[in-house]
């Protein structure tokens, strides 16, 4: 039953490290929520909730992509920079117990929030050496989060049941002692495998790869839908004067919609791709949506509450199993940094929007179908041609023509034994898909262009590279590649 819940030997730690990390994050969400939202009238409490949005917010734009390279500089010693976050997060929950309601206050939010992205992206790093098996990476972020958000639902009623006596200034102390919990579990990591350094050329194809960019679209429109759902039900329900049990239901609601999304995460997973996951996150509280445009009751509200609580999980573990199988260990610290920026700034945003305008709820079910429909139209598109996309390019064609672009880039760079040799591999690849290609006259010449390229002592004679690159050009656009799924456009490469 153990091993269910945290996973193997080596990712048990881990997980206990996050479970107690959930608490900690209940305690505080519970704390913040007391003191800038329900002891404030409604409008007092749209501008300190829109104060602390912009305040700490805004800043992450400019610290987080700091927080990457700087993690992969330590990239092997995760164990202690893990802890050491844990450790901070603990000491800056008691900052706030004691600056709560001064201006100081925002600062050690900032810092808060600061540290606990750099938390989840040295989290991000570590699972892949901590799991042998690529395939079950879905199932590792998800049982973290399973385990995490199963933790972290318990500890906010709890919270809540302590708020009134303990204040939110008790609940942060709490908070730092669960965050010291989480050091002690962290200081256990055993990572097994070595991170492999890698040429920052492949880390710029890898993370920069269609299949990879569209997704991250995809997990941006979530997060934004989020970010505006979660802000408007606050201060929809406040005005329309719902009993507080309401509150209590909605979040329950999405808290379960989030755990029932982390354990269909590797169900699903084992029958679908990572980008059709993430597709089907995007889908999954459309339709409710729109049938609340023509009236929000409280059963719909629940169901929508708890299916985007679905997406929003659902779509993040196919987002980090797609980035952590594609991207090296080596810059999965600067790639999830990059990510997890752009995914908090839209979530913002959304919550910036939502917070400072009055809507019917009818009215935010109607913004919320605006984003998800065209978001699902357009990621299915581009989901689609990014998969063809790749597939060609591993083709052994498509590496003939990948090879064909890079001698054009030498010839241009004035690198004319580069260009030559790239040309001719071009066409070496190109035989592969159709041996007829060698068979042409013109191979010939460029073998020797090749041979004399490579040999230090034979002069290359000014034109010879960009004879050599028309050679290798005319000589692909004869060849015919052998998968008939992925037929030749006939389009010059340049």
């Amino acid at each position: 039953m153990w091993r269910v819940g945290v996973g193997s030997s080596e990712l048990a730690p881990l997980s206990v490290a996050h479970a107690f990390a959930g608490m900690a994050d209940a305690f505080v969400t519970v704390s913040l929520a007391g003191s800038l939202f329900f002891n404030l009238s409604p409008d007092a409490s749209r501008k300190q909730v829109l104060l602390y949005l912009i305040v700490t917010v805004a800043p992450l734009a400019i610290f987080a992509p700091l927080i990457g390279p700087t993690i992969d500089r330590f990239r092997h010693r995760l164990r202690l920079v893990s802890a050491a976050c844990f450790l901070l997060r603990a000491l800056l929950c008691l900052a706030l117990a004691g600056t709560l309601f001064q201006l100081s206050f925002y600062g050690f939010a900032l810092a808060l929030l600061v540290i606990g992205k750099a938390s989840g992206i040295v989290k991000q790093a570590l699972i892949p050496i901590l799991v042998v098996d690529a395939s079950e990476l879905v199932g590792a972020n998800a049982r973290i989060s399973r385990l995490g958000s199963f933790v972290g639902g318990i500890s906010g009623g709890i919270g809540v049941a302590l708020l009134h006596n303990i204040h939110a200034t008790g609940l942060l102390r709490l908070a730092a002692l669960a965050y010291v919990g989480s050091t002690i579990a962290a200081w256990r990591i055993q990572p097994t495998a070595v991170p492999e350094t890698v040429l920052s050329e492949v880390e710029y194809a890898e993370l920069h790869l269609p299949t990879v960019v569209v997704g991250s679209v995809g997990v941006m429109a979530i997060r934004a839908a989020v970010g505006f759902f979660v802000f408007t039900l606050a201060f929809t329900l406040r005005r329309a004067s719902e009993p507080a049990w309401v509150y209590g239901a909605a979040l329950v609601a999405y808290g379960g919609g989030a755990y029932v999304g982390s354990i269909l995460a590797p169900w699903l997973r084992r029958r679908f791709q990572d980008p059709q996951l993430i597709a089907m996150a995007i889908a999954a509280p459309t339709v409710p949506t729109v049938f609340g445009i023509l009236g929000v009751s409280r059963p719909l509200l629940l169901a929508i509450a708890g299916l985007i609580g679905l997406s929003g999980t659902l779509g993040r573990h196919a987002f980090d199993s797609l980035l952590q199988a594609r991207a090296p260990v080596a810059v999965r610290g600067r790639a999830a940094a990059r990510y997890e920026t752009r995914f908090q700034l839209v979530w913002a945003l959304g919550a910036v929007i939502a917070t400072p305008i009055t809507l019917p709820a009818e009215a935010s079910m109607a913004v919320l179908s605006a984003l998800y429909i065209p978001a699902l139209i357009v990621y299915l598109r581009a989901s689609n041609a990014a998969t063809i996309f790749e597939e060609k390019s591993l083709d052994v064609f498509g590496l003939a023509e990948r090879r064909l672009v890079s001698a054009e880039g030498a010839l241009d760079g004035r690198l004319d034994r580069v260009a030559i040799v790239d040309a001719a591999a071009a066409v070496d690849l190109a035989r592969l898909a159709d041996p007829a290609v060698g068979e042409q006259l013109a191979c010939a010449d460029l073998d020797e262009l090749r041979n004399a390229a490579l040999d230090p002592d034979t002069e290359i004679i000014d034109g010879d590279a960009g004879r050599a690159v028309g050679l290798a050009r005319s000589l692909l656009s004869l060849a015919q590649p052998r998968s008939p799924a992925l037929p030749r456009t006939g389009r010059r490469i340049r």
